[in-house]
């Protein structure tokens, strides 16, 4: 496993630098032509502007971050996988980086849609690497079914979205716009990238795949991965040339209910990965609240919220893509040690694993959006902007408090969702002995979660420089070279008020540790277990658990879940009962709907498909002939 992990970081090393120099290149200087040429499915080429410079380095950072971490966390599967395994899974990592690179700098509509088909491919085989289980083949298949799904709304998008002078894809889309009703065409694009986005109700693969994938992969697809869903919706977005008003009342609800549905599911998981997977749903969410009220802004003609909702969206991606894979990275961390990923299995890892449960904290900080942190900096974007609306008393007052409820409805959820991951599984009492014997991770596991946390520190530091380089990105965009001069001059003393609080409160954190330190220098330090009550001999039964520190939660949103409970009898032979289980399962109602669905659909296609199995040649063969028939007449009659 180690010289085929060696040799595959170097490849994605190598492939990571020419996406930082297209990156960097295409957002100081914009557009940037790699090459262009002709084939028979039209002009391909790379080509970058601000827009896919952002996104690539975003995916060089992660994708080199989520390679290393690799290094560590499948040592535990050797000697379990075989060589092979293991050329087949890093070849589809560097797969999946390859194509999200691809993905961002292809302009053309079918070698887009190629690069997209790649990736999802390769995301596929990353999931399904340990296949050997019932419960990941079942969400790989749920998530190759509702790519495809996706696929055939882009595929349809593309399609109806031509140009009157015959250009196709992204380049086509603004002519077409202007030329017809765009609300068809955006919104088929739409449902084909909000799909890979996760937002609801397209969302039910999310939670699936995220836990079913090793960590690094899950990581990489929910810090990365999910927001190609939002490039390419932002793609269809800046194409608009009218309908922004009722484009962005449709991001807005669908925003509004992506958040609050997923941070409320986040907080009744018990699976460390899936609390993390209904987290990102919500982040999604919050994206696209600050999306839908920057087109309602252009719409009215209020630049400033416009700027400032779209720049708090751009910088929520990059907040977003460097503290989700570090909090995936955590749950990996944990899941070697444990063996397990239920919250209600662990508890005690921060004295095990003080590592781990510091850069854990670190991110549950960033992914609260508290400050002084870049969650809570790409969020001021969006306040910032949502208050000026609010004070100036525009047209656009009761979306703003909308979009600022809900914000600040779901950050108050995300609290108590993450309070909940690091109280019960970091604190406390070992609930198992295979919590007890957890130990920290390798370093191979906890560089990249440095690395991560140090690029967090960066953007909390500097986010006067960060909204400087989101806002120029805008109006390289929308070609106003102006735009993000005259949002800048405003926002940024305000900024700077937030990263000098938030140095402050570092700097006095810090001083009142070292006061305590000196304080007790000199005394008797003893330590004893956590005061009961005055119950003298407390255990970790009587801890508060993941189940009873959300049940008031569960109570409200019980219409949201199917829940289900497992337990093992008591047999009337039992005196003195042993020791039981008991386990309780949360499922989002809209999960099982599909589901429900999905099989009873695929049942009756089956059923009919059945007829033309007759198990002779010529039956087949004149399938195959009426079918290639058809074909040639629906192209002779130019029927598509």
């Amino acid at each position: 496993m180690r010289c085929v992990w060696t040799i595959a970081f170097v490849f994605v090393c190598l492939l990571a630098a020419g996406m930082l120099f297209l990156g960097q290149h295409a957002l100081v200087y914009g557009y940037t032509e790699v090459f262009t040429a002709n084939s028979v499915f039209g002009g391909q080429g790379l080509q970058a502007d601000a827009l896919s410079g952002f996104f690539l380095v975003i995916i060089a950072v992660v994708g080199v971050a989520a390679t290393l971490y690799s290094r560590g966390y499948l040592q535990m599967y050797e000697g379990k996988k075989t060589t092979a395994e293991f050329i087949l899974h890093f070849a589809a990592l560097w797969g999946l980086i390859a194509s999200m690179g691809l993905v961002v700098v292809t302009p053309t509509a079918f070698w887009f849609l190629c690069a997209w088909e790649a990736m999802t491919l390769c995301s596929f085989l990353l999931i399904m690497f340990e296949g050997e289980k019932p419960q990941i083949r079942k969400a790989g298949l749920v998530y190759l079914v509702m790519m495809h799904v996706g696929f055939v709304a882009l595929v349809a998008g593309f399609s109806m979205g031509v140009a009157p002078d015959g250009t196709g894809g992204f380049a086509g889309l603004p002519d077409y716009f202007a030329a017809n009703n765009p609300l068809p065409v955006a919104i088929l694009l739409l449902i084909g990238f909000l799909m890979k986005a996760g937002a609801f109700p397209l969302h039910t693969w999310l939670p699936e795949a995220h836990p079913a994938a090793p960590s690094h992969v899950s990581a990489l697809m929910s810090g990365v991965m999910i927001k190609m869903g939002i490039y390419g919706a932002l793609r269809v977005v800046f194409a608009l040339s009218s309908e922004f008003f009722t484009l962005g009342v449709i991001l807005l609800a669908v925003g509004c209910v992506t958040a609050l549905w997923g941070v409320i599911l986040a907080a009744l998981q018990d699976n460390l990965k899936r609390l993390m997977a209904y987290s990102s749903i919500e982040n999604i969410g919050i994206i696209l609240i600050a999306v839908g009220v920057s087109l309602m802004a252009w719409g009215r003609g209020d630049t400033f919220l416009a700027v400032c909702a779209m720049g708090g969206a751009l910088m929520h991606i990059l907040a977003h893509a460097m503290i989700k894979p570090l909090l995936f990275f955590g749950a990996g961390n944990v899941y070697s040690q444990a063996h397990t990923l239920s919250v209600d299995r662990l508890g005690g890892l921060g004295k095990r694993m003080p590592l781990t449960a510091a850069l854990v904290l670190f991110g549950s900080v960033g992914i609260c959006a508290l400050p002084p942190l870049a969650g809570f900096v790409s969020e001021f974007f969006i306040y910032f902007g949502l208050v000026d609306s609010i004070a100036s008393g525009g047209g656009a007052v009761i979306s703003s408090i909308i979009a600022l409820a809900v914000i600040s409805l779901s950050g108050g959820i995300v609290m108590m969702a993450f309070i909940k991951l690091y109280g019960v599984a970091f604190q406390g009492l070992p609930r198992t002995d295979e919590a007890a014997r957890a130990r920290e991770a390798s370093m191979w596991q906890i560089i990249p979660m440095g690395l991560l946390a140090g690029g967090v520190i960066i953007i909390s530091a500097f986010p006067s420089l960060f909204s400087w380089a989101v806002t120029g990105l805008i109006a390289k965009i929308y070609d106003m070279p102006g735009l993000g001069g005259s949002v800048q001059f405003q926002i940024a003393p305000a900024l700077k008020w937030v990263a000098t609080i938030g140095g402050a409160l570092v700097v006095l954190t810090a001083l009142l540790a070292l006061l305590r330190k000196a304080a007790l220098r000199n005394r008797p330090v003893e330590s004893g277990p956590t005061w009961g009550c005055g119950f003298s001999d407390p255990d970790a039964k009587m801890q508060y658990s993941g189940e009873s520190f959300s049940e008031g939660l569960q109570n409200i949103a019980a219409s949201l879940t199917n829940t289900s409970g497992e337990a093992a009898p008591v047999s009337k032979d039992e005196v003195f009962p042993a020791p039981k289980g008991f386990a309780v399962s949360r499922r989002d109602r809209i999960e099982t709907l599909f589901v429900a669905w999905w099989g009873e659909y695929s049942g009756m296609v089956l059923e009919r498909l059945e007829r033309f199995r007759t198990g002779k040649v010529n039956g087949y063969v004149f399938t195959a002939l009426a079918t290639l028939f058809a074909i040639l007449l629906i192209s002779l009659f130019g029927w598509i």
